[in-house]
């Protein structure tokens, strides 16, 4: 039977497989439990969560592995594509009893140690010895590890993925890893395949480990001409943080090789528009999507928009210099009618969001009359886009929120009357 089965193509080999894997994943456990006590002082299991995908697609192809070498390397590759190592969290307590019902009272003091890291070392020691499995990973995610330790071991288990286009780090990779880790994290392989996306999160620390010195450290990669952003397509700074955050200087140093397609900046702190548009201005040609949410009125506390470059540049109109843009959502410090008028030329879709504190050059709209009559040419430019837009056979709505007095006021154009 094993020997007819090995004569089939491998698609629908491969489809078969994949129906027994499925077939063996519903019937595993999809839930995590715990104990907690009762208001009676007896212990009951609750439930903590679902089984992250990544151990359940492992699991489920347990059997399929066993059978033969190729089986194996299509249960690897259908396994491994996706992989989510986690810094173990919580406290776990020795139990008087290995009968839940039967549990009285909390359980007692003594603590039951576990290696907060240890999903991280047996990832090293797995790739290590076997770096055919890493070679199937395609997208890698790291949370909850921020010291020199944790880095180093995060860009041994990069070195072994031979086949990686997606990862999600720490910030303080950014920070505790050197040139040459991470030129190589960024090379182009012999193959042909390259990073093309890359996403560094970002949190706040506790007091007592921003004060700690080995934390202090910072090792400066991008100052090295060896570290070459220009294969990744994707770059995304998400979170802010109280230690050596990713700010404006690290983007111009990233925008000097980089030609980006999508720009995502979300719920930071410490990049201002100043990085955003150099990014901008290095990946005008590609860039696609950009996406700027600073935390709060971050994105606003800058200077007038026509200064924000530092060589007399105006954001509105380099925002528009963007031929490929098709999704936008940023927040300006002001914008002016400009950002609407390139209506042959933009490729603006779906809903198009743009916040600002204010109008070109004028700043608050009750300043003068000027920047009144800026506010309704704004208005009037950003109908003829959709107008435009709409009459290439394209939906566009735009909403945009500017800084008044106590509010925002929110213009949405999917509604907007186009009656004179």
């Amino acid at each position: 039977m094993t020997a007819t089965v090995a004569k089939l193509p491998y698609e629908l080999l491969s489809s078969i497989l994949e129906t027994a894997a499925s077939f063996n994943a519903r019937h595993l456990q999809q839930y995590t439990y715990g104990l907690d006590t009762t208001t009676n002082g007896k212990a009951k299991r609750t439930l903590r969560g679902h089984v992250a995908p990544d151990a359940s697609r492992w699991l489920s192809t347990k059997s399929i592995r066993c059978v033969c070498r190729q089986w194996h390397d299509w249960a690897t590759q259908y396994a491994l594509p996706d992989l989510y190592i986690r810094r173990w969290r919580g406290s776990e307590r020795w139990i008087q009893s290995r009968e839940l019902h039967s549990i009285v009272g909390l359980p007692s003091r003594d603590v039951v140690y576990r290696d907060s890291y240890c999903s991280l070392r047996k990832t090293v020691k797995l790739f290590t010895r076997y770096p055919a499995l890493a070679s199937s990973v395609r997208r890698i995610f790291f949370d909850g590890f921020y010291d020199t330790e944790t880095s180093a071991m995060i860009f041994e288990i990069l070195q072994h993925c031979s086949g990686l286009e997606s990862a999600s780090l720490p910030w303080t990779t950014l920070r505790y890893g050197n040139s040459d880790t991470w030129a190589m994290l960024l090379r182009r392989r012999k193959d042909g395949t390259a990073l093309t996306s890359l996403e560094l999160l970002a949190v706040d620390l506790k007091q007592f480990q921003t004060a700690e010195a080995a934390r202090q450290m910072d090792k400066r990669p991008l100052d090295s001409v060896q570290v070459n952003f220009s294969q990744l397509q994707r770059l995304k700074l998400s979170g802010s943080s109280n230690l050596m955050p990713v700010d404006d200087d690290d983007l111009v140093a990233i925008s000097r090789t980089a030609r980006l397609h999508e720009i995502h900046i979300t719920g930071t702190t410490a990049v201002t528009t100043k990085g955003l548009i150099a990014l901008g201005c290095a990946s005008q040609d590609t860039l696609r999507v950009l996406e700027h949410s600073p935390l709060s009125d971050d994105g606003f506390k800058h200077p007038d928009a026509a200064l924000s470059t530092g060589d007399g540049k105006h954001l509105c109109q380099e925002i528009i210099n963007c031929p490929r843009l098709s999704s936008l959502s940023i927040s300006l410090p002001t914008m002016c009618s400009t950002l609407f008028s390139a209506q042959d030329s933009v490729k603006w879709t779906g809903d198009v969001q743009i916040r600002a504190a204010g109008i070109c050059p004028f700043g608050s709209l009750k300043q003068s009359n000027e920047a009144r009559r800026a506010f309704f040419d704004i208005l009037a430019q950003s109908r003829l886009l959709i107008d435009a837009q709409e009459a290439k056979g394209i939906e566009l709505n735009i909403e945009f929120l500017i800084g008044m007095l106590p509010f925002f006021l929110i213009i949405d154009y999917a509604y907007y009357s186009r009656t004179p």
